[in-house]
C-alpha cells in the first residue's frame, strides 16, 4: 500500500516551515475524492516535490527544465514528464520514492540515460529520478575498492582513478552511464579475467520500495546482491555501487580497415576465438558499418604486440585510430570520446547470440549490406553491426549471477542503427531486425544458436530476462516479491527490463 503521509513526512527530514507546508498538502490530498484526486494530482505532484527539493526539481516551463528533459542520448526519449528530480542522497532519493508511491504516479530512474528505448529513461506526465548529483569516486584506504556514484558515466569514473594508477572492469563507451551498465551485467574490457562488470561490485547502496536504504553484499542482502547482477531495476533504486579496483596498464590500438578485407578478418577472428579460451587478458570488439570495419584491441597487461592477436597483424589497415602501445584505460576510453556523435540522433539496437561461427557472421554482412541498400535514402542513416566475442572463460568467471550464462565459447551480436528523422523508424526497426533475424536464422540452421541477449543490446520487444532460464528468472521473481511486495517497481516504474514484461505474474496490492 501506499506510504502514509506521516512516513513520507519523516522520511523528508525538511525544516519546521516546509514540513507543515508539506503536512497540510498531504492531507489536502488525502481528503479528496478519487475523481478530484484524478484531476488535480499533477498540481499537487509539482508542489509537493517543490517543497521536498526546491531548486532540484524542475516542472515545464521552469528554467532547466528543458535542458534536463533532452538529457537521454536518443532523440526519441525526450519526452515531457510533470517532474523531474534530482536529489543528491539515498534518503533524498527515498524521499521522492515515497511521493511517487503516494500520489501513485509514474515514476522512471535515470543514470545516464544511454538506454535508446523510449520510457525506459523518462516518460510522459510522470516523475523522473535524475541520478546526475552522484558523482562521487571515493577509494577505500587501501585503495582496494572504489565506491562510485551512479550519476556518472564511465569516462568520468576513469578520470577519477586515473591519478591513482587503478581502474574497475566498468564500460567501455565514455558516455555510458554506471548504473544502466552494470545492472544489466555490463560488458568490459576485462571479461574473461575478471568477468563481467556486475561481477566486480562489492556492495549495492539500494533505496527499497518502502524507502528503506540498505546495503547488499556477500553478507547482507545475498540475496538481492545476487539478483542485482543483471537483473535489472526490478528492485530498487541503487545509488552507489562498490567496485573492486584493478590494474590500470593495458595495451591497446584500433585500427580501420576497408570492407574488402572482410574475408581475412574474419578467418582471423575465428583464430582469434580460439586463441581466447586459452588467454585471459585479451578483449576484441568489432564493429562494421558499410564503409568501413573498426576493430578495437585491448590486452589487460602491458604487454606489446600481444600473440593472441597475431592473426589480425598482417592484414593491411586503411587508417590507424589510436597506435599500438601501452596506456591507461582512461587514455584509450579519452580517445574514443573524440569522435562521438556531435548532434542528437535517434537510435536502435537489437541482439542476440550464438557460439562462434563464420556462416552467421557471413550472413549478418549479407544482411546488413541488403538492407543499407533499401535504406540509402533515410537521412542521416549509419547501420553497425558489432560483434562482441565472448571466451567460456569469461561465462565462467561471471557464472554466479541471474544471466543464465552457458560456459562456452560465444560472441554477442548487436545490430545497431542512428538517423536523424523520427519519420523513417519502422523502416529503420524493419532493418534492424531483419539483420539479427538472418543472424539467428543461420545460427539455428548451424546448430550454434545461443538463447542469452544481453539486455544492453535488446530491442524494446525483445524479452532478456526471459533468456536468463526459468529457474533464474523464478528466482528473481521470489527475490522482487522479498524485497518489494507491493510490486511498486513493476507497477508504478514507467519502463526498464521489468519482471512484469516477461510475464511474470505481479501480485501487486496497492502500490
Amino acid at each position: 500500500m501506499s506510504p502514509s503521509a506521516a512516513v513520507i513526512l519523516n522520511v523528508a527530514q525538511l525544516d519546521a516551515a516546509r514540513h507543515a507546508q508539506l503536512d497540510a498538502l498531504l492531507s489536502a490530498y488525502s481528503a479528496l475524492t478519487e475523481a478530484e484526486k484524478a484531476q488535480q494530482r499533477d498540481s499537487y505532484v509539482t508542489e509537493a516535490f517543490t517543497l521536498c527539493f526546491s531548486s532540484h526539481s524542475v516542472a515545464p516551463g521552469a528554467s532547466g527544465y528543458e535542458t534536463q528533459r533532452q538529457m537521454p542520448w536518443s532523440t526519441n526519449c525526450w519526452l515531457q514528464p510533470r517532474v523531474i528530480v534530482s536529489p543528491s542522497s539515498a534518503p533524498q532519493v527515498a524521499t521522492a520514492l515515497a511521493l511517487c508511491r503516494f500520489f501513485h504516479v509514474k515514476f522512471s530512474i535515470r543514470g545516464g540515460g544511454r538506454l535508446q528505448i523510449p520510457g525506459f529513461t523518462s516518460n510522459e506526465g510522470g516523475v523522473v529520478i535524475s541520478l546526475s548529483n552522484f558523482n562521487q569516486v571515493e577509494l577505500s584506504g587501501d585503495k582496494t575498492v572504489a565506491k562510485i556514484g551512479v550519476g556518472l558515466r564511465w569516462l568520468e569514473v576513469y578520470r577519477n582513478l586515473e591519478a591513482h594508477n587503478l581502474v574497475v572492469a566498468g564500460g567501455r563507451v565514455p558516455d555510458v552511464g554506471v548504473p544502466g551498465l552494470l545492472l544489466g551485467g555490463g560488458i568490459s574490457f576485462q571479461n574473461s579475467q575478471y568477468g563481467l562488470g556486475a561481477m566486480n561490485v562489492c556492495n549495492y547502496e539500494v533505496v527499497l520500495a518502502d524507502s528503506q536504504v540498505v546495503n547488499a553484499n556477500a553478507l547482507e542482502n545475498s540475496d538481492l546482491f545476487w539478483a542485482l547482477k543483471g537483473g535489472g531495476p526490478n528492485y530498487g533504486i541503487v545509488t552507489r555501487m562498490d567496485m573492486v579496483t584493478i590494474p590500470n596498464q593495458i595495451w591497446a590500438e584500433v585500427q580501420i580497415y576497408p570492407p574488402t578485407a572482410s574475408a581475412q578478418l574474419l578467418d582471423a577472428l575465428m583464430q582469434y576465438h580460439q586463441a581466447i579460451e586459452t588467454d585471459n587478458k585479451a578483449t576484441l570488439i568489432w564493429n562494421a558499418t558499410n564503409e568501413f570495419i573498426l576493430l578495437v584491441f585491448v590486452y589487460c597487461a602491458p604487454v606489446e604486440r600481444p600473440a593472441v592477436f597475431e592473426p589480425f597483424y598482417n592484414i593491411p589497415s586503411a587508417a590507424t585510430f589510436v597506435p599500438a602501445g601501452v596506456r591507461s584505460v582512461y587514455d584509450l576510453v579519452q580517445a574514443v570520446a573524440s569522435v562521438n556523435e556531435a548532434e542528437p540522433t535517434l537510435h536502435e539496437f537489437r541482439t542476440m547470440s550464438s557460439r562462434p561461427s563464420l556462416e552467421v557472421y557471413r550472413a549478418v554482412e549479407k544482411a546488413h549490406a541488403e538492407q543499407a541498400a533499401l535504406l540509402k535514402d533515410v537521412e542521416g542513416l549509419t547501420l553497425t553491426t558489432v560483434i562482441q566475442p565472448m571466451s567460456s572463460l569469461a561465462m565462467q568467471v561471471s557464472a554466479n549471477s541471474p544471466l543464465g550464462l552457458e560456459p562456452v565459447g560465444q560472441q554477442w551480436f548487436l545490430a545497431r542503427a542512428d538517423w536523424k528523422n523520427v519519420k523513417d523508424q519502422e523502416r529503420v526497426r524493419q532493418a534492424i531486425s531483419s539483420i539479427v533475424d538472418a543472424a539467428e536464422t543461420s545460427a539455428r540452421e548451424q546448430g550454434v544458436y545461443l538463447p542469452y541477449k544481453y539486455s544492453n543490446y535488446a530491442s524494446r520487444d525483445q524479452d532478456p530476462l526471459s533468456s536468463y532460464g526459468a529457474e533464474n528468472v523464478r528466482r528473481l521473481g521470489e527475490i522482487a516479491r522479498k524485497y518489494d511486495s507491493d510490486a511498486v517497481f513493476q507497477v508504478l516504474q514507467n519502463g526498464g527490463w521489468l519482471l512484469s514484461k516477461g510475464g511474470w505474474k505481479v501480485d501487486a496490492r496497492d502500490a
